[in-house]
């Protein structure tokens, strides 16, 4: 288990939009659906409805079936070369995967995660997992490692989450095991609607950053059995802080600004709960020393 937020869908839309799109794909007779030809007239409106077409872009393949992710983030099309080519709804292609030479129609889980692939000559029905690469934005992240590593390690943390707490440990064993291989960065996503002290000490590892002693403060937070905003000054008086500078940083817009930055990355990849852990954009699940080891060993290998 972990804490988590969830993500709710209606499926109605997806078969709504699913099959808006084919039809018109159909109807224009272009590979894909690219709908240049209506887009003449890019906005309008009729009666009680509006409209404004999002610019075009054409796929280079004969469509049989396509499917379209409710978060608004992905387009599937199956093609007559039986593959399915994923893209993002602006175009840009994220990948192709091979299917069976006798499927005919897909579709797709609300967020895109699985492939539903049917073949109606033999009756049969499959799925198929899918696991996104993110970009990730860690360039005002507090990290360690190596600064040229190879694998990046990105952790989206709270403070208060019990099951984060037991993370510091496993991060410091594959930093040791991965001698220059490794980088670890750390971003904030305080489950704010379940734990009260969460803000504050995101708040408080910032203003420990700018003093240059985020780690250690990190660990002072990690190791507490319960936090209070007396302990997050304790520890700050710990370390030896300038006091004055660290209450200023604690409430400081700029802090704010950072927090936020945190969370919205974390909502643009897709992060539900804490911890949640990327190795080189890779969502890991198995967070034991033996499941990252095994992911950084495949990536290793991958680069070479």
């Amino acid at each position: 288990m972990r804490d988590s937020m969830t993500i709710s869908n209606t499926a109605k839309k997806q078969l709504v939009i699913k099959n808006i799109l084919f039809v018109v794909a159909l109807v224009t007779g272009l590979s894909g659906y690219s709908l240049a030809a209506a887009q003449e007239a890019s906005a309008g409106h009729d009666q009680q409805i509006r409209w404004q077409y999002d610019p075009s872009w054409k796929i280079e393949a004969d469509i049989l079936d396509m499917a379209h992710s409710l978060d608004g983030k992905h387009v599937f099309f199956l093609t007559r070369d039986k593959q399915v080519q994923i893209f993002t709804t602006k175009g840009e292609l994220l990948g192709v995967m091979p299917v069976d030479q006798d499927v005919t129609h897909i579709d797709i889980s609300p967020v895109g995660d699985k492939l539903y692939l049917f073949d109606s000559s033999k009756k049969r029905f499959s799925t198929a997992s899918i696991v996104f690469q993110r970009t990730l934005d860690t360039a005002n992240a507090p990290a360690k490692g190596a600064e040229n590593a190879p694998i990046s390690i990105v952790v989206f943390t709270d403070f208060q989450c019990p099951y984060c707490k037991k993370l510091p440990p496993v991060l410091d064993e594959i930093e040791k095991n991965n001698p220059g291989k490794v980088r670890i960065f750390f971003k904030n996503m305080p489950l704010i609607s379940i734990h009260d002290m969460a803000e504050g000490a995101a708040r408080a590892g910032i203003a420990a950053k700018n003093q240059g002693k985020f780690w250690p403060y990190h660990d002072k937070l990690f190791a507490a059995e319960k936090l209070s905003p007396e302990k997050l000054h304790a520890f700050a008086k710990e370390l030896k802080l300038d006091m004055a500078q660290f209450e200023k940083d604690m409430q400081a817009p700029e802090t704010t600004r950072a927090l936020q930055k945190d969370m919205y990355d974390a909502q643009k990849a897709g992060v539900e709960g804490t911890p949640t852990i990327f190795i080189n954009g890779w969502g890991l699940g198995d967070r034991s020393v033996e499941g990252f080891q095994k992911m950084i060993d495949t990536l290793a290998a991958e680069k070479e």
